[in-house]
């Protein structure tokens, strides 16, 4: 079934052309989606196979140097990736042609858009298959160059510009750390192909160890994980809604695929890489949803929960490591599972939470929840889809986000029964998620009541309608996904089964036997039907009292002619929460204080600027001001500015000698 594979990626290459060459808005649409939909319908007639139990698929070419010879291989961990990798990117690209269409009834060509979106499916294609080290960076830098040139949709606006390059600067920093990885895997083994890195990887020593570190340094830069994580909320925020949902939902999971190949690749790792993983995964969850919870863009909200749910899928991958080198497959099997699971989860309503913000923005034209309010009166489907998505973000039941961060809770508690230091870890690690947990249902509860609940608080805002059906259709099935792994767990946990059982086989049990999590998740379903009941019933009897009720002026404790101002703002919801952490939240306030005895309004609006990013640019600022000062002392001759030149490139080349271990 590979050649089905192949075939996908030459219908994707045919509609990019399609939409580049078709006179008319409607036809380059048309030619998107349904070139992607027969795509789609190539890789998943590959992929469900193999995810039922189907053994991996290869074909390889020789090929001229330096590629030597390209294999593609498609094994469960590729199909996983590739069975909703594309369909949502399909689902993008239809709530696109609805999210455009302001911009191409001014006028403004979709073409080049259309097949930039085909071509992100395409990189999709390669990196999930192949396992030559250069085609892998050229389908890496395929979706790096694409992601950027979506984020830039309105180019015309300087910060999106900014934001754009901001993107683009930090995935080729995560680039380089790769291609330095793949440089000295290389070196030591002379061969480009993954399956002769594997022997490399698998024997213990210094250099492994760097090498690891390179690579989940460069993965981390891809999927945004913290301290690497300025790029994302910037990018989140410029670019148009569905680019956004298929950026943190889709795009940056190739960072999180390409972790898991190599985890694959070195078999039986040690003891430091499980909790190298689970630190920093840990930081970047706490860290993300700080960011989250004092946000006022809705966009940029959503961008820093990315950071803690990729965190949060990272700690489970950290404890799978753990039980690889512990020889504990019930650890393995739990810590994979819930990981993996919460990267398709997150996949599905991050999704569906950008694109109700997309719908938000295209009918109010702001998505400050500072100036909005009440949208839920006129925006009735729009406010329902964030609230599925918001629950099943904050990992409440009975939605889908709930059931793979209870996995990932249980194996963090079975961990702790390996005794010693592992014990006080493990239960700090399961404690911290949970405060993860409610600062991110504070998060939500922020910005979903705030933005829909309540009254306009910008009279200036004035929103137009729903979501039109080119929007609502991608999060109608996205909502659906949500509640139906939430609802039926044996579900999700059969999607990733064959995937996770790559991992167990590094470390089969003893007994030949592992405990069903479908089994153990049955009081979980169970509770969940019920809880969905219960809210039915208390609705219904709701609306019923409701109708019976005389209707009649709602007590005001004395205030006669209560006004928007006079609820809460987003900022004031969640400010003592953040004064706490206000050592990593600094915040920008711009005031205007009443004065006199009748004063006019006075004004405050405060900002959460992102601590990383603000020293970063201190420190460029800082080393630019270094350099100009040392230039400043060279004497104005051609001769001391070309002995300057000299030395310094005297000194690189030392640096690139002593690298290669050709120095004295």
């Amino acid at each position: 079934m590979t050649p089905a594979v192949l075939a996908a990626g030459l219908t994707l290459l045919a509609g990019a052309a399609a939409a580049l060459a078709l006179r008319t808005n409607r036809a380059r649409a048309w030619a998107a989606v349904g070139s992607q939909a027969a795509a789609t319908a190539l890789v998943l007639s590959a992929a469900v196979p193999i995810l039922l139990g189907a053994p991996p698929e290869a074909v390889q070419w020789s090929w001229p140097y330096p590629f030597e010879t390209i294999r593609v291989h498609l094994d469960a961990l590729g199909a996983f990736f590739l069975a909703w990798s594309l369909p949502m990117t399909l689902l993008g690209t239809v709530y696109a042609a609805g999210y455009l269409k302001p911009y191409f009834d001014a006028g403004r060509d979709g073409g080049p858009h259309f097949a930039l979106l085909n071509v992100t499916a395409l990189s999709f294609v390669m990196v999930y298959t192949v396992e030559n080290a250069l085609v892998f960076l050229l389908g890496w830098e395929i979706a790096a160059v694409a992601a950027w040139l979506l984020v830039i949709w309105d180019y015309k606006n300087q910060k999106i510009r900014f934001a754009g390059f901001n993107y683009l600067v930090s995935t080729h920093v995560g680039m380089f750390f790769l291609v330095a990885a793949f440089m000295v895997m290389h070196s030591q083994t002379g061969s480009f192909d993954f399956s002769a890195f594997s022997g490399f990887l698998r024997t213990p020593g210094a250099l492994r160890n760097v090498t690891f570190v390179l690579l989940v340094t460069s993965f981390g830069l891809k999927s945004a994980f913290f301290p690497f994580h300025t790029w994302l909320p910037r990018a989140h925020s410029a670019a148009p809604a569905h680019v956004s949902a298929l950026m943190s939902g889709v795009i940056h999971k190739a960072g999180l695929f390409a972790l898991l190949r190599f985890l694959l690749l070195i078999g039986r790792p040690e003891e430091w890489m499980g909790w190298y993983l689970i630190a920093f995964s840990g930081l970047s969850a706490l860290l993300g949803v700080l960011y989250t919870s004092s946000q006022r863009d809705l966009k940029r909200l959503l961008g820093y929960s990315s950071t803690e749910n990729v965190g949060i899928a990272g700690v489970g991958f950290g404890l799978g490591v753990l039980g690889l080198c512990w020889g504990q497959p019930t650890l393995v099997l739990l810590g994979f599972t819930g990981g993996v699971l919460h990267l398709f989860n997150h996949a599905l309503f991050k999704c569906l939470l950008f694109y109700a913000a997309g719908a938000v923005y295209l009918s109010t034209h702001s998505i400050d929840i500072e100036r909005l309010g009440g949208l839920a009166r006129r925006m009735p489907k729009t406010a329902g889809f964030f609230l599925v998505g918001g629950l099943a973000i904050s990992g409440l039941p009975p939605l889908n986000g709930f059931v793979s961060e209870l996995i990932i809770y249980a194996g963090l508690l079975v961990g702790a029964a390996h005794g010693g230091r592992a014990r006080v870890l493990l239960v700090c690690a399961a404690g911290l998620l949970a405060f993860v947990g409610a600062v991110g249902a504070l998060s939500m509860a922020r910005a979903f009541g705030v933005t829909f609940l309540g009254r306009p608080r910008d009279p200036q805002v004035h929103p137009k309608t729903d979501a039109p059906a080119p929007l609502a259709a991608p999060m109608a099935l996205h909502a659906a996904g949500v509640v139906l792994v939430g609802l039926w767990p044996p579900a999700g946990l059969a999607f990733v089964r064959e995937t996770v059982a790559l991992f167990i086989a590094l470390a089969p049990p003893a007994s030949g036997t592992l405990p069903d999590i479908g089994s153990l998740l049955v009081p979980v379903a169970a509770a969940s039907w019920l809880l969905v009941g219960l809210v039915a019933a208390l609705w219904a009897l709701g609306r019923r009292a409701r109708a019976a009720a005389a209707e009649h002026v709602t007590w005001g404790c004395g205030y006669t002619a209560p006004n928007a101002r006079m609820q809460y703002t987003g900022a004031s919801f969640s400010a003592q929460f953040t004064s706490i952490f206000e050592a990593v939240l600094p915040q920008l306030r711009r005031e205007e204080l009443p004065r006199g005895y009748f004063p006019p309004d006075g004004r405050l609006a405060t900002h959460h600027v992102d601590a990383v990013e603000t020293r970063m640019f201190q420190l460029l600022g800082d080393g630019e001001d270094l350099v100009e000062r040392a230039v400043g002392r060279v004497p104005d001759e051609p001769r001391y500015s070309f002995a300057a030149g000299l030395a310094a490139l005297a000194a690189i080349i030392g640096l690139i000698l002593f690298a290669n271990g050709t120095g004295p």
